[in-house]
C-alpha cells in the first residue's frame, strides 16, 4: 500500500491539542484512524439514512427501551 502526503489547515488549538495526543504514537498515524473512523461514521450514517427509506423509521418505543440501557455518559 503506497503512501499519501497530504497537506490539511486546521485550527491552531486543535492542531495543539492533535499533537500533544498523539505524542509518541505520531501524528501521521493519529491522523489516519481519525480520518478511517470519519469515513466509518459517515458510512453509516449514509446506510441508516437508506434503511430508514426502505423499511421507516425506528419504532419510538422500542428507541426508548434502548435508550433507558444504554449508561449515561
Amino acid at each position: 500500500m503506497g503512501v499519501a502526503k497530504l497537506s490539511v489547515s486546521i485550527d491552531e488549538r486543535l492542531a495543539m491539542a492533535v499533537r500533544e495526543h498523539a505524542g509518541e504514537r505520531g501524528l501521521s498515524g493519529f491522523t489516519a484512524r481519525a480520518l478511517r473512523h470519519e469515513l466509518e461514521r459517515e458510512r453509516l450514517k449514509a446506510f441508516l439514512v437508506d434503511l430508514e427509506k426502505d423499511i421507516g423509521p425506528p419504532d419510538d418505543d422500542l428507541v426508548a427501551e434502548i435508550d433507558a440501557l444504554w449508561p449515561d455518559s
